[in-house]
């Protein structure tokens, strides 16, 4: 496994022990947050073995559903759980409301462990 696809993982793996932590302290939208990024650095370890370099958030979704979910190498379903992953890390980050989001209804750190789970089987069968 290449250096990086290695440093990756570990970015992964880091940023769902904080989202655990942050979760069992009751800060959801933080844990929502760092659960996405255990996704999304999981999702860029996949493409960089692959020689896919890209950085963007939506770049790395992008490329994700092309070359993995499109032909079927990951279940569609993975991709789909990193758009709606990446849409409510935006709203918890940026958005400003009146009611706090409840990221627990939305992003599951279940979803998270997950999604870093397959894409680590899948690098480790390659």
């Amino acid at each position: 496994m290449k250096k990086s696809v290695k440093k990756l993982l570990e970015k992964s793996d880091h940023a769902l022990e904080v989202a655990e932590a942050l979760y069992r302290q009751g800060y959801l939208t933080d844990a929502a947050s760092k659960t996405y990024y255990a996704m999304f650095y999981a999702a860029q370890a996949l493409l960089k073995s692959e020689g896919i370099e890209v950085g963007k958030h939506s770049a790395v979704e992008s490329a994700l559903g092309f070359h993995f979910a499109k032909t079927r190498r990951l279940d569609p379903k993975y991709h789909r759980m990193l758009i709606n992953a990446r849409k409510i890390r935006e709203i918890v980050d940026y958005d400003i409301q009146e009611e706090p989001v409840e990221p627990e209804k939305t992003l599951r750190l279940e979803d998270g462990k997950e999604f870093v789970a397959t894409i680590k089987k899948m690098l480790k069968a390659n």
